[in-house]
């Protein structure tokens, strides 16, 4: 779930120096932060005094903001359970108690931060409109009974604010045979019963 990047290991580094108090603090405005759908969690002249309170320097209070940030998010778009959030945290090095003060925050905010997120545009497109028709191909008309039938779907995409007008929607043209919509169509399938695990 987490790649160890340098500068993850030095976030998690300054995050298990920290008092467990102040992270639990921390985490909580972050929780409620990524629900509100709030861009910064913290203004300049708050990020000031947190600093000063940690006996961290600024870059040093980012860092530390954004690690919580991204273990979160990263929980969040993997949808993962709390045991197996635990595992992963334990993993990369973070102390035990900071993986318990994480898990309980997830524990109580996970349901509403993956509603948030699964809200948010991660495209610059969205889907308007789908069409399909359904043809039969035939190699000639004696060989009717081999016909195989092709489906077209078209798919109309947006900038997902308002119904676009024609100059601003993009048409995306789709050929399939049978085989290949069954495997479309399980596809779809999967993403479903993704979305439908998240309720």
């Amino acid at each position: 779930m987490l790649q160890l990047t340098k500068r993850l290991q030095e976030g998690i580094a300054l995050m298990n120096n920290t008092d467990s108090g102040k992270i639990n603090g921390l985490l909580i405005r972050i929780c409620t932060a990524l629900i509100s759908n709030r861009s910064q969690v913290f203004t300049e002249e708050e990020e000031e005094k947190l600093s000063a309170s940690l006996v961290i320097t600024q870059d040093q209070t980012k860092l530390l903001i954004k690690t919580i940030i991204h273990i979160i998010q990263q929980a969040a778009h993997g949808m993962v359970r709390p045991a197996l959030l635990k595992e992963h945290l334990l993993a990369a090095g973070i102390s035990q108690d900071k993986t318990d003060i994480f898990i309980e925050q997830w524990s109580t905010n996970a349901k509403a931060i993956v509603d948030m997120l699964r809200q948010q545009c991660l495209s610059e497109k969205q889907l308007e409109d789908v069409a399909w028709d359904l043809h039969l191909k035939s190699a000639s008309s004696t060989l009717a009974r081999q016909a195989q039938p092709i489906a077209h779907v078209q798919l109309t995409l947006g900038d997902g604010t308002t119904k676009s007008s024609s100059t601003t929607s993009e048409k995306v043209l789709m050929q399939f045979n049978q085989d290949q919509l069954y495997d479309f169509y399980d596809q779809l399938e999967q993403i479903q019963s993704h979305l439908d695990s998240l309720r």
